[in-house]
């Protein structure tokens, strides 16, 4: 009876983890990939507002982008999180766009 019991247990066990390897593993991994690039929105839209406030005078827009992608891509570095520049810049351009329309 006791090998039963055993074999019973250890079948359950196998198919437990083999659950969550399939299905709760991945999910977590999505969660943490999604916060990721929420926190990075964030921090553009945060660093671009600070820019439109703080960067006054002669500086133009592309000069005030340039400090803005600096700023990005050292904080990046900082956190070890690799996106492209393309997306840096898709990036400066939705704060910019929302900013100007009115959006938080």
């Amino acid at each position: 009876m006791n090998d039963v019991l055993y074999l019973v247990i250890k079948i359950l066990v196998i198919i437990a983890i083999t659950l969550v390897t399939r299905y709760l593993v991945p999910y977590i991994r999505e969660q943490l990939e999604q916060s990721k690039y929420k926190w990075i929105a964030d921090v553009v839209s945060q660093a671009v507002k600070s820019a439109e406030q703080t960067i006054t005078g002669r500086k133009s827009g592309a000069e005030r982008k340039a400090i803005v992608v600096d700023f990005i891509k050292t904080l990046l570095i900082q956190k070890n999180i690799s996106i492209s520049d393309e997306q840096i810049d898709n990036l400066i351009e939705s704060a910019v766009y929302t900013l100007k329309h009115g959006g938080d």
